[in-house]
C-alpha cells in the first residue's frame, strides 16, 4: 500500500508551477548578456574557471616548456551568478578587484596536474600565476587559447554585480505567492498526512501519535491538541512544528524534508533530550539548523546566534567557550536542553490558532522573502562556505514536499545545479502513467529521521488515511448527452482549489479484468475513463483511450483530435497490450460486447428498444410512505424533509403516510409534537409497530436481521438505515405506492403551474417492475452509475420485492458478524469503506441492482446504457439513438421527475442512524 495513491500526486505539482527557478532565470540572462558579447554558447556550457599555472621545461636541452595548472574554482555561468561569483585576484593587486585583477592569460594550453612545484628556498615570490578565464566546457577539458572565449573575467564580475537578480529573483517570489499560496498550503497539508500514512505503514508512529497528528491535520475535530512552532533559545522554526495534548504529557515532533518526519516522545523532557543529541554531529546540526530563518544563525554583536545555541547544546552537559578572536561581547556556557529548548513557548511559540497550514504556508512565504534578502552581497561580504544561496531558498522550500515527490530527492541528498534543474523538472512534469503510479517510493532521505517505535511496532495498513467522495452523486456526462440534468442526486461540483484529502482517494476499478490490457478507472470526479496498455515500437506505455464502437477498437486521448487517428487493438485474446490496427474493421455485436463486459458494461446488443413498448404496465397505488426508526429525535434534513413533503402534498389525491417507530416511546411522542407543531395535517402519522404488516413482518424469517441492524451489538454498532433498507421491501410489497427515504424530497410546482410534478406524471409500472430513479454513483459505497434504493415505486404483492428481502436475508446469513462492530468513519476510514461497500451489498443499492440483474432485464439494460454513455465512447452519437434513449429512460425510469434525492448520509456519519 501507498502512503499516497499515484494518481493524484498531480493535486501536489501544482504548488510547483510558477515557482521560482533562479536556474532558468539566471539562464536566461546570461544567454542574452553571451550575445551582446558575440557568442551563441549556452551559459552551461561556458565555465569561469581560476587557476594557477607555471611553465616547466620538457626536458634537458629543449627550448620550449609546458604550461602546468592547478584549478582553484571552476563553475559554469550559471552557477557562478547564483553564487554571486568573484575570482581570485592575481599577484599585485591584494585580494581586490579592480583594474586588470583577472592575471595574464596563459599562452599554450594548459597541462591539469595535482599540485604545482612550490618556489625555490630562497624566493619570496610565488612560483606561480593566477589567472580567471572563460572556457568552452569540452569533453575531455580543454584549457587553452581556442576554448578560452574572448571575454575578460573583470568584465563578467561586473555583469554579475551590477546585474540586480535579487529583484527579478524577487519578482518571480511576487508572482509564485500571488497565484500559488493556496495551492502550497493544500500540498504540504497533503504531505504532511502523507508522511503520517508512511511512518503508520512502517511501524515509526503509534496509534495515540497517530490520532494527534490527524487533529493537527484537520482530519478529525482538534479537541485537546496543541499545535506550536519549535523554538530554539527564542529563534522560532520556519517549519518545525511541536504538537502536545493539553491534557496529556505525550509530544509529537514534525521535521519535514525527512523521509519519517514525525517523532513521538514520551514528554517534553524526552524530546529536549533527543534534540540536544542531534546537536552533537554537525551533519544533524546544520540540519536542524536549516529549519531556521538565516538571519538568526549568526551571533550579534552582544548576543548568540542559533549556530551558538546549537553547538552549546552538543557539548552539553560540558560549557561552550567562544574563540578569544570572536567579534562583538557575546558570551557563552552551559546550554542546558530544558532551559533553550522550548524557550519560554508563551512568547515565542505560541500556540497557533487557526489553521496549522495556512500558518505554515505564510511563515515559509517570510522566511522566503528574508532568505531572498540576505543574498544581497558585496564583493566584500561573500560568504564561500554557504553558497546555497537561490537554490537553496528554493530547495528549502520544496523540502516537505520531498516526501510525496520523490523526484526531488537529488534536490535534498546532492544538491547543486543539475540535480537541482532535474529533480524539479521531473516532479513538475510527472511521467508516464506506469511511472506515476510508481513514483512514491520509499527512498530515505535527511538526517533527522525517526526510528520504528519500541515494543516491535508492526505497520498499520488498516489506519491509515484514505478518502472517498462522500454522497450520491448525478452524471454530469449524462445530463450533456441527454440535453438536461439527469438524476435525483446533485452532481459533482467543479470547485477552484480541490481539497487535500481528495488527493488520498484512491481510484476506483470497475472492468471486469477479462482482458488485461484494459481497466475502467473512476476518477476524482466520479467521472469514468478507460486506461490502456499500449503495444508500440518495442516499448509497452500506459495510456488514457476512447472506445470506438464501430470497430472495436480504441483511440489514445491525445489522438482524439485527428482527423483519422490510428486505432489500436486486441489482437489476440489474453494479449497483455493494444497493438496498432493495420486496417479499418468492422466488428460484430458479440466482439463488442465482449470489451464493453471486460470494461465493466454489462450491455445487451445490439440495442432494441422495441420490447419497452410491450411492457403491460399499470398505474401504482397514489400512495407515499416514509419511516422513521429507532430512537432518535427528528431534527434537521430529516424533519424539513418530511414537513416539506406534508406540505407539498396538500390537496393531492396522494396519502402521505409516515411511519413513526415507537421502540422508544420518549422519542415518539417527541416526533409526533414535532410533526403535529409543523401542521402536518394530511399525513397519516402512523405508530409502526401496530400496523398489520409490521406484525406480519415480525413473525417472518427477515424479523431478526431487522432487528440485529437496530440493535447494533447492543448499541455498538447500530445501524437505522440498513434496518429501514430490509422494512422498506416489506412495506412497499403491502401498500404499494412510492416509498421515499426520510430526507428526499418531492419536486414542487415551478412556473406557472399548480400541480406537482408527481401529480402530472403518471407513475406506472409491471407488476414486477420497479420504479427508480436514474442511476447515481456512491464512492463510499464502491457503486457507479447503479441504481439507488433510497425512492422507489411499486405495485403491492411485486415477485421482484420478495426475490430483494431474500437476497438480503441470504446475504446476512454468509455475514452474520455484520451488525456486532461498526467502524468509525472519520477515525477509521479505511476500514469504513470497506464497511459501506458490504452493507450495499448486504441491504443497500448493491442488493438491489443484483436482483435487477436476475429479475429485471429491462431495468438492467437501461442502466448498462446509463454506464455506456458515461464512458469515453469515441463514437457515442453514431452508436446510440440518443433521443430515443432519452425518452425510454425517462418513461421507465421517472422518479427524478418527481422527487430528489436527500443528502443527509446518516449511515456514513460518526455515531449516527
Amino acid at each position: 500500500m501507498l502512503p499516497l495513491p499515484a494518481p493524484h500526486l498531480d493535486l501536489v505539482r501544482q504548488a510547483l508551477h510558477d515557482l521560482p527557478r533562479p536556474d532558468q532565470l539566471a539562464r536566461s540572462k546570461l544567454a542574452g548578456w553571451l550575445a551582446t558579447q558575440g557568442f551563441s554558447d549556452s551559459p552551461l556550457d561556458v565555465d569561469v574557471v581560476s587557476l594557477h599555472y607555471q611553465s616547466e621545461p620538457l626536458g634537458e636541452g629543449r627550448a620550449y616548456t609546458r604550461q602546468n595548472a592547478v584549478i582553484t574554482q571552476r563553475l559554469n555561468l550559471v552557477e557562478a551568478l547564483l553564487n554571486n561569483w568573484q575570482g581570485e585576484s592575481a599577484e599585485g593587486y591584494g585580494g581586490f578587484h579592480y583594474g586588470d585583477w583577472a592575471g595574464l592569460a596563459p599562452s599554450t594550453e594548459l597541462h591539469i596536474v595535482e599540485r604545482l612545484e612550490p618556489p625555490g628556498l630562497f624566493s619570496n615570490a610565488p612560483s606561480y600565476l593566477v589567472f580567471n578565464g572563460l572556457y568552452r566546457r569540452t569533453q575531455p577539458p580543454r584549457y587553452a587559447p581556442d576554448t578560452r572565449l574572448a571575454i575578460r573575467a573583470e568584465d563578467f564580475q561586473i555583469y554579475i554585480w551590477s546585474l540586480h537578480f535579487h529583484n527579478d529573483f524577487k519578482a518571480q517570489l511576487d508572482a509564485y505567492w500571488l497565484k500559488r499560496q493556496a495551492h502550497y498550503q493544500r500540498a504540504i497539508r497533503i504531505a504532511f498526512i502523507a508522511a503520517c500514512n508512511q511512518q503508520i505503514l512502517h511501524g515509526s508512529l503509534t496509534p495515540a501519535s497517530r490520532l494527534m497528528i490527524w487533529r493537527a491535520a484537520g482530519l478529525v475535530p482538534r479537541e485537546d491538541v496543541r499545535s506550536s512552532m519549535l523554538n530554539i533559545y527564542g529563534y522560532r522554526s520556519s517549519s518545525i512544528v511541536l504538537l502536545s495534548h493539553v491534557s496529556a504529557p505525550e509530544v509529537v515532533l514534525y521535521i519535514p524534508g525527512n523521509a519519517a518526519p514525525f517523532h513521538e516522545f514520551a514528554n517534553l523532557a524526552a524530546l529536549q533530550q533527543w534534540i540536544a543529541a542531534q546537536c552533537r554531529d554537525e551533519a544533524s546540526r546544520l540540519a536542524l539548523r536549516s529549519h531556521f530563518n538565516r538571519a538568526d544563525w549568526p551571533d550579534g554583536l552582544d548576543f548568540s546566534g542559533l549556530d551558538t545555541a546549537l553547538k552549546g547544546l552538543g557539548l552539553y552537559p560540558r560549557p561552550h567557550r567562544l574563540s578569544v578572536n570572536h567579534p562583538g561581547f557575546t558570551t557563552s556556557g552551559v546550554w542546558t536542553p530544558g532551559e533553550v529548548i522550548n524557550y519560554r513557548p508563551d512568547k515565542y511559540s505560541p500556540p497557533i490558532q487557526g489553521e496549522l497550514f495556512e500558518a505554515l504556508t505564510l511563515l515559509q512565504k517570510q522566511r522566503t522573502y528574508a532568505d531572498a534578502d540576505s543574498q544581497i552581497t558585496s564583493n566584500h561580504d561573500i560568504n564561500k562556505a554557504h553558497w546555497a544561496g537561490y537554490l537553496g531558498l528554493v530547495t528549502t522550500l520544496l523540502a516537505p514536499l520531498v516526501i510525496v515527490l520523490p523526484e526531488l530527492t537529488p534536490l535534498l541528498v546532492v544538491g547543486g545545479l543539475a540535480q537541482f534543474g532535474l529533480g524539479l523538472d521531473a516532479a513538475i512534469n510527472g511521467k508516464s502513467l506506469r511511472q506515476k503510479e510508481q513514483s512514491v517510493s520509499t527512498q530515505v532521505f535527511g538526517l533527522l529521521n525517526a526510528l520504528p517505535a519500541g515494543g516491535n511496532l508492526l505497520g498499520r495498513p488498516a489506519e491509515v488515511f484514505r478518502f472517498t467522495r462522500p454522497g450520491f452523486f448525478s452524471s454530469q456526462r449524462l445530463g450533456e448527452l441527454l440535453g438536461a440534468p439527469i438524476g435525483a442526486a446533485p452532481q459533482v461540483q467543479a470547485v477552484e482549489l480541490e481539497p487535500a484529502e481528495l488527493a488520498f482517494r484512491e481510484q476506483a476499478h470497475i472492468s471486469s479484468g477479462a482482458i488485461s490490457a484494459l481497466v475502467t478507472r473512476i476518477d476524482e470526479n466520479l467521472g469514468h475513463r478507460f486506461a490502456a496498455w499500449i503495444q508500440h515500437n518495442g516499448q509497452v506505455t500506459s495510456e488514457w483511450v476512447h472506445y470506438e464502437f464501430a470497430s472495436d477498437s480504441f483511440i489514445r486521448l491525445r489522438d482524439i483530435k485527428l482527423i483519422n487517428p490510428p486505432r489500436w487493438i486486441i489482437e489476440a485474446e489474453g494479449d497483455p497490450a493494444l497493438v496498432l490496427s493495420t486496417q479499418r474493421r468492422i466488428a460484430s455485436e458479440a466482439q463488442r460486447a465482449a470489451t464493453l463486459h471486460a470494461m465493466g458494461i454489462n450491455l445487451q446488443l445490439p440495442v432494441d428498444y422495441a420490447p419497452y413498448a410491450q411492457l403491460k404496465r399499470t398505474p401504482i397505488p397514489q400512495i407515499v410512505s416514509s419511516v422513521w426508526l429507532g430512537d432518535k429525535v427528528l431534527e434537521g434534513e430529516f424533519l424539513q424533509a418530511l414537513v416539506h413533503n406534508a406540505h407539498a402534498l396538500r390537496g393531492s389525491p396522494y396519502r402521505f403516510q409516515i411511519f413513526l417507530s415507537r421502540q422508544n416511546r420518549l422519542a415518539y411522542l417527541t416526533n409526533l409534537r414535532l410533526l403535529r407543531e409543523h401542521r402536518v395535517d394530511q399525513a397519516l402519522l402512523m405508530p409502526l409497530e401496530d400496523q398489520d404488516f409490521f406484525q406480519a413482518f415480525s413473525q417472518s424469517p427477515y424479523f431478526p436481521q431487522y432487528q440485529a441492524a437496530l440493535d447494533g451489538n447492543g448499541g455498538v454498532a447500530c445501524n437505522f438505515s440498513s434496518a429501514c433498507d430490509i422494512l422498506r421491501y416489506r412495506l412497499l410489497s403491502h401498500y404499494g405506492g412510492l416509498y421515499l427515504d426520510a430526507d428526499d424530497r418531492l419536486l414542487l410546482a415551478t412556473g406557472t403551474r399548480t400541480e406537482l410534478p408527481l401529480q402530472r406524471l403518471e407513475l406506472k409500472t409491471t407488476a414486477d417492475g420497479l420504479l427508480l430513479s436514474p442511476p447515481v454513483s456512491n464512492d463510499q459505497m464502491g457503486m457507479y452509475i447503479k441504481y439507488n434504493s433510497s425512492m422507489i415505486g411499486s405495485h403491492p404483492a411485486n415477485p421482484t420485492l420478495d426475490a430483494i428481502s431474500e437476497r438480503i436475508l441470504e446475504r446476512f446469513h454468509m455475514a452474520p458478524d455484520f451488525y456486532l462492530s461498526r467502524p468509525d468513519p472519520l477515525l477509521q476510514p479505511l476500514p469504513f469503506q470497506a464497511y459501506a461497500r458490504r452493507l450495499s451489498l448486504i441491504s443497500g443499492p448493491g442488493v438491489l441492482n443484483d436482483v435487477i440483474d436476475d429479475q429485471l432485464p429491462w431495468l438492467k439494460q437501461l442502466r448498462e446504457l446509463c454506464n455506456l454513455l458515461v464512458s469515453p465512447i469515441y463514437d457515442i452519437h453514431a452508436t446510440l439513438n440518443i433521443n430515443l434513449f432519452n425518452a425510454v429512460l425517462r418513461e421507465h425510469v421517472p422518479l427524478d421527475q418527481v422527487a430528489q434525492m436527500g443528502q443527509a448520509h446518516s449511515w456514513a456519519a460518526p455515531g449516527s442512524r
